[in-house]
């Protein structure tokens, strides 16, 4: 008989899994989990789990918003929506439940981003003397623009990630947005 609950096997499904990823594959993982999964599950027996719960779950999940405001982008749910099958398919896999009930649910979110635009290096040549006078905001377009990163990674950065000596910026740490 499989009894465990959604927030114990979580822990039995980290000791399986944890060691064959890399750390930041699993805290990225441990983020949805800990924050979008588990406190709608945490006190459910999974054997009990229906795909009915799963889409009670992917509906509220429709509802939540950033902390920017902004309701979740269909990636990121689908993202969240990968890590719930994830732990349903590895306790069918490996614990004998019979069923993985949010693959019955359908999916969530979508699987391509929205279309990224780019500006050209006219366009941003035209740009870039509107913020001239703003020191911070020219240096983090000029970092973006140039470097190619990503505003996450840009948030993320620290002076021991330059490297004058080489002319080399090394982005160690990303920051997650939620």
């Amino acid at each position: 008989m499989f009894s465990f609950s959604n927030g114990d096997f979580y822990k039995r499904y980290t000791d399986d899994v944890k060691p064959k990823l890399r750390e930041n594959k699993w805290k990225s993982k441990e983020y949805v989990i800990e924050l979008k999964i588990l406190p709608f599950f945490k006190d459910l027996v999974m054997r009990e789990i229906t795909p009915r719960d799963v889409i009670a779950w992917q509906n509220e999940m429709r509802k939540c918003e950033s902390q920017d405001g902004e309701k979740y982008k269909g990636t990121y749910l689908r993202k969240m929506q990968a890590e719930l099958s994830a732990i349903f398919n590895h306790a069918v896999k490996y614990y004998e439940l019979p069923k993985n009930p949010a693959v019955i649910a359908g999916p969530l979110g979508q699987h391509h981003a929205d279309e990224m635009l780019f500006w050209t290096k006219e366009e941003y040549m035209r740009f870039i003397p509107e913020v001239a006078n703003k020191t911070y905001s020219y240096m983090a377009f000029e970092l973006l623009y140039w470097c190619g990163i990503r505003i996450g990674e840009l948030m993320a950065l620290t002076p021991a990630d330059f490297d004058f000596d080489r002319n080399k910026l090394c982005r160690t740490n990303w920051r997650h947005r939620a």
